[in-house]
């Protein structure tokens, strides 16, 4: 077997211009979906080139899991220090909780500036991401390096000083549905339980997803899919089309959500079974795994 050579390209080679270039591929579907899989987050893009006071923030992105701000900082060059001190202005006017800062290498002392941040900070994570592109004959590639990040055991401890009852009983609850379909051999991807009230499910397309939800107060859950496509409208659309047939596949009343002020729409299955209850987990768990079945094999194929 032969084997190829791999060579380094420059980033300028491929985009000469920060601002006019790099920005717009990295802000592109195709360059926020190769940031999303690696920071595991479905990233929609809000706007580029965002005013701050005298500033500009290079990209402000939304995490539609679960609605928070994402403020990225791209360089064509290393790392330097008007860089840094411009992401903690963004994260500070924009109410970020994700800092992402792109560069062609990332030098130590902002390493070690990332890494000291994720350490101390409450509620908001910064990675530092060395952009690389690789060459394998005529083709490229983009390749993205994490080189600092926020560590499960930072993120535990921050997120344990704030938690509440009934965060611990969220968490519990989507350790124990993964424990459910892992054990039942359920054909579900499985997602680290986290203390919030959805649960993301993956159906192979990036932009659209399934979300497991429980509400603790109206004590009832929902199963629905989340369309943040560029025409998330004309998807929506073409399914509401057939909205009698798949409401009748599925046995009940769907509640179809257009969300015409927003760019992403939602699909949404309801179910009456309280979460507060222990007792009524296993009920809950198999209303999910029924439910995200019939997603897949009444609307998946409709996409």
């Amino acid at each position: 077997m032969k084997l190829e050579k791999l060579d380094h390209v420059r980033l300028r080679e491929q985009w000469p211009d920060e601002s006019k270039d790099f920005t717009p591929w990295i802000a592109s579907n195709e360059g926020l979906e190769l940031l999303g899989k690696k920071l595991e987050m479905e990233l929609e893009l809000c706007d580029t080139e965002v005013s701050v006071g005298n500033y500009r923030a290079d990209i402000v992105a939304k995490d539609t899991s679960n609605d928070q701000y994402v403020v990225v900082e791209n360089q064509l060059s290393p790392t330097d220090h008007d860089h840094i001190g411009k992401l903690f202005t963004y994260a500070a006017s924009l109410g970020a909780t994700t800092l992402v800062w792109i560069a062609e290498t990332m030098r130590e002392e902002h390493r070690k500036a990332i890494d000291w941040f994720n350490e101390t900070s409450t509620g908001v994570n910064f990675f530092g991401i060395e952009f690389e592109l690789l060459r394998i004959r005529d083709s490229i590639a983009p390749y993205l390096n994490i080189v600092s990040k926020p560590n499960e055991w930072s993120r535990t401890v921050r997120a344990g000083r704030n938690m509440t009852t009934m965060d611990f009983l969220k968490l519990e609850f989507w350790t124990a549905f993964n424990e459910y379909i892992k054990s039942d051999g359920i054909r579900i991807n499985q997602t680290k339980p986290t203390a919030k009230h959805w649960h993301n499910i993956s159906i192979g397309n990036a932009n659209i997803h399934l979300v497991l939800r429980l509400r603790t107060v109206q004590k009832d859950l929902s199963c629905e899919m989340y369309i943040a496509t560029e025409n998330a409208k004309e998807v929506f659309n073409n399914l509401n089309t057939h909205m009698e047939e798949i409401n009748s596949k599925f046995g009940c009343k769907l509640d179809w959500m257009p969300l015409p002020k927003r760019k992403a729409s939602r699909i949404v299955k309801r179910g009456t079974i309280d979460p507060n209850d222990k007792e009524n987990w296993p009920d809950c768990f198999k209303w999910y795994s029924e439910s995200v079945t019939q997603f897949r094999e009444i609307m998946v194929p409709l996409l």
